[in-house]
């Protein structure tokens, strides 16, 4: 990282300003850094300075932020016209452009061609491995997966891991700056297919999905199993607290007894293909598992946040 003169914030870049962008710049904004956001549509990276400010409003209901600070953080923002722009004399990178490794192979040439050569380049891919990405690069050892998770200035984890040429230097710069940010890096040791968070969501749904097509139970019934149970002890107790709590023992009882019949299938599930080629691809088509209006869209999400809302005072007040 550059050394800075006194008083000098550093610098950051956000290529891509879609869902992700906009959280992912406000907390870089609000841990100190003047941040560049770039993004091919025109007029998204503008809108997405418009989709901070609003996003503030939830750190303040968290009691992360004053009100008063909010003028302050938002001027860090900056929507800058090319790649170009956005890179330039920034100590990171955080990319978040559309999952498609031709679209993020392209995007990271070019970082490779304009940042200057100690910029760290983080990639949010959630499924794409990071030696594929970093393969149009001439610099790999700078690159490496910094994955947040939706939305991103209410969740505190991200995801944190190398490539096959990712030097080690990286992931520890990585892991501080995130760190400097408030939030919960999680590193791992390798890239894999999906990386943690995924891996494990998507073998929970994979599960249910089963279930919903043998006709077990509903999607209904299986959230509101989910949210009556599982979901109720995670945030305190996670997997791991869960089954020690439990006893170990027990669990390998169960698990011999139930593993077997665990769905094990290497194609996406029938129920999931039948809803996609039924045109039901969830909220944005007006049905997927359940119906939605865009009144019940927005609901949704403002119950979620406020929950989120309610864990993020929890982290910081006890």
């Amino acid at each position: 990282m550059t050394k800075r003169r006194p008083g000098e914030l550093p610098r950051a870049a956000v290529v891509g300003a879609g869902r992700m962008g906009h959280g992912i710049a406000l907390e870089l904004a609000r841990g100190g850094y003047l941040v560049s956001i770039y993004d091919v549509q025109r007029g998204r990276a503008r809108q997405a300075i418009t989709e901070a400010e609003q996003d503030a409003t939830d750190l303040i209901a968290a009691g992360v932020i004053e009100a008063a600070d909010v003028e302050n953080i938002v001027s860090r923002l900056e929507a800058v016209p090319s790649i170009q722009a956005a890179v330039d004399g920034v100590d990171v990178v955080f990319e978040a452009v559309a999952e498609d490794l031709d679209i993020k192979r392209e995007v990271f040439a070019q970082l490779d061609q304009y940042a200057r050569v100690d910029t760290l380049l983080l990639s949010n891919t959630s499924s794409i491995g990071i030696t594929e990405i970093a393969g149009s690069c001439r610099y790999p050892e700078r690159v490496a997966l910094a994955h947040w998770i939706l939305p991103p200035h209410l969740i505190p984890v991200v995801e944190v891991a190398p490539g096959e040429q990712t030097a080690e230097s990286t992931i520890v710069e990585a892991r501080n700056l995130l760190e400097s940010l408030g939030k919960w890096p999680i590193v791992l040791r390798c890239e894999l297919p999906g990386y943690l968070i995924n891996r494990l969501q998507f073998a929970l749904l994979r599960e249910a999905m089963e279930l919903v097509g043998q006709g077990v139970a509903s999607a209904t019934e299986i959230d509101r199993a989910v949210r009556g149970s599982i979901a109720r002890r995670m945030p305190v107790l996670g997997l791991f607290g869960q089954a020690d709590t439990a006893g170990l023992d027990v669990y390998q009882q169960i698990f011999r007894y139930l593993a077997p019949d665990l769905n094990r299938g290497t194609a996406s599930p029938a129920v999931l293909d039948e809803a996609i080629q039924s045109g039901r691809t969830g909220a944005t088509s007006g049905h997927g598992f359940y119906p939605w209006s865009p009144d019940d869209v927005s609901s949704t999400l403002h119950r979620r946040n406020a929950e989120l809302i309610r864990l993020l005072r929890v982290d910081r007040f006890g």
